[in-house]
């Protein structure tokens, strides 16, 4: 039988990779400190504070609809093509926002950088896929979820810097791209050889061995399991409407305790990201001791009790460690269901799968200020964030049940014949 032996990326170029995929973390939070001072200045704009929240998320609907399209490029075409295509419109529509002066041509601007933010997504991810597996792949998956979180948060501390000047400069930011796609260009490379079976990998540990169970037990021969995606995908949806929450309504929500200086806005958006970066780094060994379910549990928990924190609190300070608190769970929750969904995933379908998980991704991001907006107007921003943290807590559920399912039902015909092998 012929698997497929995984040629891997020497240091530099994982760099690059790493490099390209956090620039779709900055996709909507490098603006988020502008938010309240753009509505400030289109305010003779009807619907102005909903148009300046549709600016940040509108994107997420552009690779919602895109991702699936470039999903299907990139397994057809290859990931670099994409990948160069992609960086080149991210940089002309995403500075879009720094020279135009009226709204709806900033949004249209921002429909093109979705697609754009799609592409770049998909190949980096499914590049990653391609030449890691296993451990290695672990590794490399929390790499890149610190890569976002940390770039996530100094490309918003940077963004409220520039917005301090004026709002409009904070679209500025997103000509980091221009240092990348030279890399890109010139240095990525796509290698994907096939050998036989005893070539695959040096040793196969106990981790894989029950990694391969797992791919038996859910019925993955060359055919993607039905149930791990439909779940992967339900639950980064709504995880996404919920995260959401935050980053277009944080510096409303801020000025409720006085704090009005776009900088710190930007710092104390930051935070969340900051500790998500410092959590991902060590989510290889969290994998090794720690089943993708248990992992979910522990997040689910902390992105719960952030939000409760967040909702609560008394004063700045305290919102700022409520969102220390989320970022944990955030930097826990991404790497591990995207590393569970690329491990049930075949090759041939990856591209397309990542295009689903995109659209469902970006989807949430769209939807949420529709489903947040009527329980601020109802309410307030404590309220709305305090709903956040009851869904999240009521989705452990979801985990609890797979982690049970998978104790009832172990399999251990399949794993005494894994053993023998």
């Amino acid at each position: 039988m012929n698997r497929q032996k995984l040629v891997r990326f020497p240091f530099w170029q994982e760099l690059l990779i790493l490099l390209s995929g956090m620039l779709t973390v900055m996709a909507g939070s490098a603006i988020s400190p502008a938010i309240k001072s753009m509505a400030e200045f289109f305010v003779d704009v009807p619907n102005i504070d909903l148009l300046a929240r549709l600016v940040l998320t509108v994107t997420s609907v552009a690779v919602a609809i895109g991702s699936p399209i470039t999903g299907f490029l990139i397994d057809k075409f290859g990931r670099k093509k994409i990948l160069i295509i992609s960086t080149i419109v991210y940089i002309l529509a995403g500075t879009s926002g720094f020279y135009l002066r009226n709204i709806y041509a900033i949004i249209v601007g921002r429909i093109f950088f979705g697609l754009a933010v799609s592409g770049m997504m998909t190949s980096t991810t499914a590049l990653i896929a391609d030449h890691y597996n296993g451990e290695k792949r672990n590794r490399v998956m929390g790499f890149q979820s610190t890569f976002k979180s940390f770039g996530g948060a100094i490309f918003v501390v940077i963004g409220g810097a520039l917005a301090s000047i004026d709002w409009n400069f904070s679209f500025l930011v997103y000509l980091f791209a221009l240092i990348v796609l030279p890399g890109i260009i010139f240095f990525i490379v796509e290698i994907y050889q096939e050998e036989e079976e005893e070539e695959q990998d040096e040793v196969e540990t106990e981790n894989s061995k029950e990694q391969k169970s797992e791919l038996i037990n859910n019925g993955l021969g060359d055919v993607f399991p039905y149930k791990v995606g439909l779940i992967s995908c339900l639950l980064i949806f709504i995880i996404m409407v919920i995260f959401y929450f935050i980053a277009p309504n944080f510096s409303f929500y801020l000025s409720n305790f006085a704090v009005e200086n776009e900088v710190l806005i930007g710092l104390a958006i930051a935070t969340s990201s900051i500790t998500a970066g410092i959590i991902s780094l060590f989510y290889k060994f969290l994998k090794k001791n720690l089943s993708f379910e248990l992992i979910f549990i522990i997040a689910l928990i902390l992105l719960g009790s952030g939000y409760v924190g967040i909702s609560l609190a008394p004063n700045f300070y305290l919102v700022v460690l409520g969102s220390a608190i989320m970022g944990l769970g955030w930097g826990m929750f991404m790497p591990n269901i995207s590393t569970w969904l690329l491990e049930f995933t075949p090759i041939k379908l990856r591209g397309r799968i990542l295009g689903i998980y995109g659209t469902m991704l970006y989807l949430g991001q769209f939807i949420s200020p529709i489903i947040g907006q009527p329980i601020i107007n109802a309410y307030n921003l404590s309220t709305l964030y305090l709903i956040g943290a009851i869904v999240l807590y009521l989705l452990l559920l979801v985990p609890i049940i797979l982690l049970i399912e998978k104790k009832v039902n172990p399999s251990p015909k399949i794993v005494k014949e894994l053993d023998q092998e």
